[in-house]
Parts: C-alpha cells; sequence; structure tokens
C-alpha cells in the first residue's frame, strides 16, 4: 500500500531581506502630495504598489510588500488621493481587470482595510500616465468619485464602502466609459458637498466616424449627476492616429482652471493609445479657463501652448499654491522631453530643464549617466510633475525609469539654473527575470533584468555602476538568461536585447570576468533560412534573442534562439568554438512534434545536456549538445493545465551543481526531482511535494553545517501556506523563512548563495532583486 508523503513543518527562521539596489528602473505614474499636512507624499507605480516619502532619510518606503503572488493585483495601482482634512487617510484603486478593489488606510498607509470595487480597474494599462482618477471631496469626507478604463464614473457615499454609477454624458450623446482623471472644485466653501467638478475621458463613445475622437473634457455643476460639454476644446489635428486631443492631467490657480492636453501621431493601441505609455510621438495643447467661485460654469479663457514647443504632447501641470500665476508643466514623448515654468497663469514660458542643454541632471544612480545611453538623458514618459504645497523650491518629477527631484525651483523661477537629481533611493521597480550565484570569484549574484539589461553584484549593499554593457559603455537591455560552468564561473554567457538606440546589437554575450567586460558573439547565419530571418530580427533593437546553456566545461555553448517569446527548436545552435563556427542542434527519433526547446546543461559532465519542449516533453544529450533523444516520462508528471513545461515555460527548472540532477518548480503541479546519474537516457522522476502543495520557484545554496544536501529555497505554498521556505533534507521538512509583510508581489527566480549558508536571493517582478539572510 502506497504511503501519502508529507511534509513535516518547521518552526519560522527569522529573515532579514535587503535589496541588491537597482535604484529606480520602472515606470513611474503618478505623485500626490497632502495640500494642508507637511511630509506627506505618495507615488504610484504601474506594476509596483504604492510607496510612501520618507523626508528625514530621503527614501521611498513601500507600502505593499505584503502582496503575495498569488493577489498581486495590489500592486496594480490605478490612482490614490488623501484626504485634505484628515492627513492619515490614503485612498488607493487597484486592480487587475478581474480582482478590482478600493484600499482604505486610516495610517498612511502602514495598514489597509478592502472593498470590492465594481468596475475594471488596472494599473498597467495604457492610459496608466494620466491624472488621478480617484477624488474625495473635501466638504464631504464620504463621498469619492473613481474614474475607471472600461465602465465609466462612480461615486461613493460612504467612503468607498459601496459605489453607484454616475454617466459621464452630455445631453444628446453617448456615455463615455474611459476616464483619464477626475478633478473637485477646490475653493467651494460651504454646503454639503462639492457640486463643479471636470471629468476628462478618452472621447471614444462620441467618435464621429469611428476612428476620430470626440470632445474629452466634460464638466458638472451638480456633483457628477449630469454632465455638459467643456468649451474651447481644440478640433483633432489633421494627422495622427484615432486623432483628437485627450485631457491629460490639470491644475488651478487664482480661479483659473489649467489642462494639459495629448493627441497621438505615431502608430497607438486604437481609442486606448493616449497616454505616453503608449509610445510613439504626440502632439498637444495647454488650455485655460476662467472659473470663479460664484460661477456654475467654466468659461474658456485662452489657449496657451508654449510656442516654442507647439509641436510636443503636453501631460505633466501644476500649480504653486504659494506663488499665484507659477505654473509647472511638461511635454511628453517629445525628443528631449522638457520641463517649463510660467509665473504670470500661462501667457508667457520658459524652459528650465530639456535634454542636456537646459538645466542641470546630477546623475546619482550609475546606469542612468548619460555615457551609458548614447550620450543623452534617458528621461522619458514624463507625465506627472507636482510642486510640494507647503515648500515652493521642491518640485519632482516620473519618467519611466524612476524619479527626478528639484530642491530649487525657486531660484529657477529667478533665473538660474535647475538643478535635479534621481529620488530613487528605496523604490525598487524593476523587473527581474533570473538570479543565479556563482561558487567563486568577487561576483556573489549575476541578476538578469527587463529593460536594463543585468547586474554582476561584488558588493550586494551597492548598486553595481553599469549594467552588461559593450567595451563603449553602452548598455544591451533585457537578458533572458545567464549561464556559466562551475569549473570557471568568470566565464559567463547572455542573451541580450540591443538596446532602443540601437548602441548594441541583440545576441550572444560573453564575458571572461564575471561581468567586468563583454563581447558579442558572432552570429550563427547560414545554417538555414529561419534562423538568418532570425537573428536579422533580434539585430533589431529590443527584440528577444532567447536563451544560452554553457557545458560544464565551457567549451560548448548551446544557443536557443527566439522567435519572440517562443524557443522554436530547429533553431537551436551550438558553437565549440567561442562562435567562430556553429551549427544545428539536432532532434532525434521525435516521438511528438518538437516544436520548442530550452537547454539546460550538466554541473559536471561537459557532454551531457538536458532538453526541455513543449507538451511536456524531456530529452537528454550525451554528445554535447549535438542531438538530443527524448525521453519517456511518467504518466503522472505534471499535466500541463497544472504548470507543466515547454519550451516557453516560466517554470524554474535548474540543474543541481555536483550532481547529474535538475529540480523542476512547476506551479501546483509540485517540485520534481530527476535524477540522471545512473542513465541518462532513462532518468528517475521523483515528484518531492505531495498534492496540495504548490512550487513557483526554486534553487540551491550551501549545504547547512553537518547537513549532506544542499540548502533548497523554494516559493509557493506548503502544506496550506504560501510563502518563501528552506529545506535541509531535499523537501522533507521545510521552515518558513518570511513574514507576512515579506512577500514581494510577483516573484520570478530563487536561488541560494553556495559559499554562504542561509543566505537567499528574491528576484521580483516589480520590487526588484533582495537577498535574506538569518536576523
Amino acid at each position: 500500500m502506497k504511503t501519502e508523503k508529507k511534509i513535516t513543518r518547521l518552526p519560522d527562521i527569522p529573515y532579514q531581506y535587503r535589496h541588491a539596489s537597482v535604484p529606480g528602473g520602472g515606470f513611474v505614474t503618478g505623485f500626490v502630495f497632502h495640500p494642508k499636512k507637511a511630509g506627506i507624499l505618495y507615488t504610484r507605480t504601474d506594476i509596483g504598489g504604492v510607496y510612501r516619502y520618507n523626508f528625514e532619510q530621503k527614501t521611498w518606503e513601500c507600502l505593499t510588500d505584503h502582496v503575495t503572488a498569488l493577489g498581486n493585483w495590489e500592486n496594480y495601482p490605478l490612482s490614490i488621493a488623501v484626504d485634505e482634512q484628515n492627513p492619515n487617510r490614503l485612498y488607493i484603486v487597484s486592480g487587475s481587470w478581474k480582482e478590482n478593489y478600493f484600499c482604505r488606510s486610516e495610517d498612511r498607509g502602514e495598514t489597509f482595510s478592502y472593498f470590492p470595487f465594481p468596475g475594471s480597474v488596472h494599473g498597467n494599462a495604457p492610459g496608466r500616465s494620466t491624472g488621478e482618477r480617484l477624488a474625495v471631496d473635501r466638504l464631504n469626507e464620504n463621498i469619492l468619485y473613481m474614474g475607471t478604463m472600461r465602465d465609466g464614473l462612480f461615486i461613493s457615499e460612504n467612503r468607498g464602502e459601496a459605489w453607484r454609477k454616475l454617466p459621464v454624458k452630455a445631453a444628446g450623446r453617448n456615455e463615455e466609459t474611459n476616464i483619464t482623471f477626475v478633478w473637485l472644485y477646490p475653493e467651494e466653501e460651504r454646503g454639503e458637498r462639492t457640486l463643479k467638478m471636470v471629468v476628462a475621458t478618452s472621447g471614444q463613445n462620441n467618435s464621429p466616424d469611428g476612428k476620430t475622437r470626440g470632445e474629452s473634457l466634460y464638466y458638472s455643476n451638480d456633483g457628477g449627476e449630469s454632465f455638459h460639454i467643456m468649451p474651447g476644446q481644440p478640433e483633432p489635428p489633421a494627422e495622427g492616429f484615432y486623432p483628437g486631443f485627450v485631457g491629460q492631467r490639470c491644475t488651478f490657480s487664482g480661479g483659473k482652471f489649467f489642462v494639459t492636453m495629448a493627441s497621438r501621431i505615431s502608430p497607438s493601441k486604437g481609442f486606448e493609445g493616449y497616454g505616453c505609455d503608449s509610445g510613439g510621438r504626440q502632439t498637444g495643447r495647454i488650455l485655460r479657463y476662467h472659473w470663479p467661485k460664484d460661477a456654475l460654469c467654466p468659461v474658456f479663457s485662452k489657449d496657451i501652448t508654449p510656442q516654442n514647443l507647439a509641436d510636443c504632447g503636453f501631460s505633466g501641470i501644476c500649480a504653486d499654491s504659494n506663488h499665484p500665476g507659477r505654473i509647472v508643466a511638461t511635454t511628453v514623448n517629445s525628443y528631449k522631453d522638457a520641463v517649463f515654468l510660467s509665473d504670470d497663469y500661462g501667457e508667457n514660458w520658459r524652459v528650465i530643464l530639456r535634454g542636456l542643454e537646459t538645466g542641470y541632471i546630477n546623475f546619482t544612480v550609475s546606469y542612468m549617466k548619460p555615457e551609458y545611453n548614447g550620450g543623452g538623458s534617458l528621461i522619458h514618459w514624463l507625465s506627472d510633475i507636482k510642486i510640494d504645497p507647503l515648500n515652493s523650491s521642491r518640485v519632482l518629477f516620473n519618467t519611466g525609469t524612476g524619479i527626478f527631484m528639484s530642491e530649487n525651483l525657486m531660484d529657477a523661477a529667478n533665473g538660474k539654473t535647475s538643478e535635479w537629481e534621481p529620488s530613487c533611493a528605496g523604490l525598487e521597480e524593476t523587473v527581474h527575470l533570473g538570479v543565479s550565484s556563482p561558487p567563486a570569484g568577487d561576483v556573489h549574484l549575476l541578476d538578469v533584468i527587463g529593460d536594463l539589461g543585468g547586474f554582476a553584484f561584488a558588493d550586494l549593499t551597492k548598486a553595481p555602476e553599469n549594467s552588461f554593457a559593450d567595451e563603449n559603455g553602452n548598455r544591451y537591455i533585457t537578458c533572458q538568461c545567464a549561464d556559466f560552468p562551475e569549473s570557471n564561473p568568470q566565464f559567463v554567457a547572455v542573451t541580450a536585447r540591443g538596446n532602443w538606440t540601437g548602441k548594441t546589437t541583440g545576441g550572444l554575450i560573453v564575458t571572461q570576468n564575471q561581468g567586468a567586460s563583454w563581447e558579442r558573439l558572432n552570429d550563427p547565419t547560414g545554417l538555414s533560412p529561419q534562423v538568418d530571418e532570425l537573428i536579422a530580427k533580434i539585430r533589431r533593437p529590443n527584440t528577444n534573442s532567447g536563451w544560452c546553456a554553457v557545458s560544464a566545461d565551457g567549451k560548448t555553448i548551446i544557443w536557443c534562439v527566439a522567435e519572440h517569446k517562443i524557443l522554436p527548436s530547429n533553431a537551436a545552435v551550438r558553437t565549440d568554438n567561442g562562435g567562430k563556427t556553429w551549427e544545428k542542434v539536432r532532434i532525434i527519433n521525435k516521438t511528438i512534434e518538437a516544436k520548442t526547446l530550452k537547454v539546460l546543461a550538466d554541473r559536471i559532465n561537459p557532454d551531457i545536456f538536458y532538453g526541455f519542449g513543449n507538451d511536456s516533453s524531456f530529452y537528454v544529450s550525451t554528445d554535447g549538445g549535438r542531438c538530443f533523444y527524448p525521453i519517456n516520462r511518467p504518466d503522472n508528471f505534471i499535466p500541463l493545465e497544472l504548470g507543466g513545461i515547454d519550451g516557453n515555460t516560466p517554470a524554474e527548472i535548474r540543474a543541481e551543481s555536483g550532481k547529474n540532477v535538475v529540480w523542476i518548480a512547476a506551479g501546483y503541479g509540485g517540485l520534481w526531482r530527476i535524477d540522471y546519474s545512473e542513465q541518462p537516457q532513462n532518468p528517475a522522476f521523483e515528484r518531492i511535494t505531495p498534492e496540495g502543495c504548490a512550487v513557483f520557484r526554486q534553487g540551491m545554496g550551501m549545504a547547512a553545517p553537518g547537513s549532506e544536501f544542499k540548502t533548497l529555497y523554494i516559493n509557493g505554498i506548503i502544506n496550506g501556506e504560501y510563502g518563501f521556505w528552506r529545506s535541509a533534507d531535499e523537501g522533507k521538512s521545510f521552515a518558513r523563512i518570511n513574514t507576512d509583510k515579506q512577500m514581494y508581489g510577483s516573484i520570478t527566480s530563487i536561488t541560494g548563495d553556495p559559499r554562504v549558508f542561509g543566505r537567499i536571493y528574491v528576484a521580483s517582478g516589480a520590487r526588484g532583486v533582495l537577498w535574506g539572510e538569518e536576523r
């Protein structure tokens, strides 16, 4: 009779987690200061949750480290708001389209209460770059408004616990359902609620022809019960994709309402492509309205678009609360995005930052330096800018790679040079795709990463000088994997993309010194028309180059050349002379159609490589990767619906050092150990975790004192409990090594340090890369 496998749950082990820092790195989507209480500032990000700024430490503190990979919707905030009358309150609406919640905090984000939100939202969808869609009525703390990208405008009259729909619809028009911002008139002083408001939309549902946008801006003077079209809106431009000016953000000063607008010129994502986050070039306008306290309706005053920036889109805009008439604004998606300032309500503008020519940026974050970015500024997607309402010298703006702040706006307003620095301490929003730890050398952590390429960390407490780059310092981007032979971990092979500027070309890059310098190997052209076609695509900027594996002696490299996200089996190639010549990999005696192939190298035998393909197929090569043969798998192996493997699987597969063993974290299919040591073509499969347990990521590190097994680290569900776990007995028992506040959202890769017992490396999809050790 078969005995049901069980896992022994050991006592928790307290761990401290710190970042191997890659400051910034992702798209920050907006800021909110508290208008009355000094020292309260929040920022939202597209995939990394919400942060609060610590003014004393000058660092950002993440408010969503409790978010698990199982409920990652909270890491996609679409809008944030504060209560003007109560500075301790913070409100967030986050969602993943399917899971959507209103998050309410009474202690500045330390803890939250959650209420289902009836509309579909997503903080990482097109349009995330526009203004705040969540607004709190300053005259009635119970009333909140929230605009969505699909379902229109909602109102709550009990602080977010229940919501009802408010159609944004002018007389004789269709309801607009894609909302870009919600603004409540800030100077009403009496009554039970604020009545005057402006709502901006995508203009899709009132398109005259299905291709051109209708009017974007609507106002209400009865608290959203009815709406009217704002006067003075510009006609759609003659050129563009889904042309028409969409309201991006707004501000108010001295009875005047200002709104920035943008229209897409380059190709976009349909009517949803109105924000900077859809890419492409934009044109825009800045409009000014007159709206005194005693008027029910706004009156169009003037188009105040700065003439020297007339061909740009516009997005960020903010008035200085302490200097009536002073406004800062930003261009967006233009070449060399600019920050510009007016002291007379927009009658005249002066550029205070543009590229490297106007203003000064002290690039204190190394990878942001111009010399690593083609000699230019990497500032882009500059969609929001805010002046501290209680400190007119402080101003900050967002980018696609973090936050920049200035403390001398008052000097800039008086004609001096504006000075800026990255404000990214604590802000870790990079997407890390894989981590590995060499057994020797100065480097302890090799980290491949989306957009920024990869980093080699010798000192985990300091950000590296630059990511993987060519001899001129030009960065590669979005590396998919890094592999090294344990016999010579100075040698590392990496599949990298060429950067957006074309300064680097994608392909296979190698280093002989653990990442201090890199060279790009020759391409495997001339082997087949398909490989030639894929290589030609990889030479273009930002195109996936695939996957690689290095033999145990470092002599053979197998490159699984990519076709988009797929690794076609007939595009796998090998070299045993550093890329001087290449040959195609062969799959022999196919029992199924081998569409995809991902390859790993055995860690001790240079002739053995392991292959993984579509439909959970297994292959092995015993001749240095020239030929792969299929392997029969057991009938109970992971079904595809539970996370079975294929050539494009996100399952974490690792070959164990010092053994002919492969470990597979197959999600809800569990953790598997495959032993090839006796018969490589007939390995022994063992499911380590019982049904009901899930293992999403896994890796190994130095063995515990007295243990014959390497320490196993996993991310998953053990005996019904999600977390990070470690085992000293190959999975017979596990101890949890994190708390409920140490979750870090989606987890993309995990491994241990082979030289430091107890050290774990955790790559996240939105919270950077972390390393943990026992306290």
